[in-house]
């Protein structure tokens, strides 16, 4: 889900490169790959030991724009920040987008995004639904 801010790309007068911004959002997938950082025990730990999908795999990087995991020196390793544990465990806010230029966060904007609002929880039992019934009808 990213867009450049401009329909008319901008190029680098030295190096060709592009000169754009891009929006990320924060969505369902960056929250499970973050929870899964979180029960791995925060890191250091390489995204292999995470059970997350190829997606996942491949947007992990982008839970850095926000400052809740940061990559370690060895390659491929991941740690969980304060700010990504104090998300998930304390309800913190972030912004639902960040803006990056060349791979650097440059500014956020959209609602404050919560954790479990965007994290799906694990599936109920049996005995879950049983305590949360209430009577039909009356």
């Amino acid at each position: 889900m990213e867009k450049a801010t401009a329909s008319v790309k901008k190029r680098c007068p030295h190096c060709d490169a592009k000169m754009v911004e891009y929006r990320h959002v924060f969505n369902k997938g960056l929250a499970h790959g973050l929870y899964e950082l979180f029960s791995a025990g925060g890191g250091p730990v390489s995204l292999r030991a995470l059970r997350i999908t190829r997606t996942q795999w491949t947007n992990f990087q982008k839970l850095r724009y926000w400052g809740l995991a940061s990559r370690t020196r060895v390659d491929g390793e991941w740690t969980l920040t304060a700010k990504g544990f104090a998300f998930i465990t304390q309800g913190i806010g972030i912004p639902k987008w960040a803006w990056t230029y060349r791979g650097d966060t440059v500014r956020f904007e959209g609602d404050t995004c919560f954790f479990l609002s965007v994290h799906e929880p694990k599936y109920q039992k049996k005995a879950d639904y049983a305590d949360s019934a209430v009577a039909h009808g009356g």
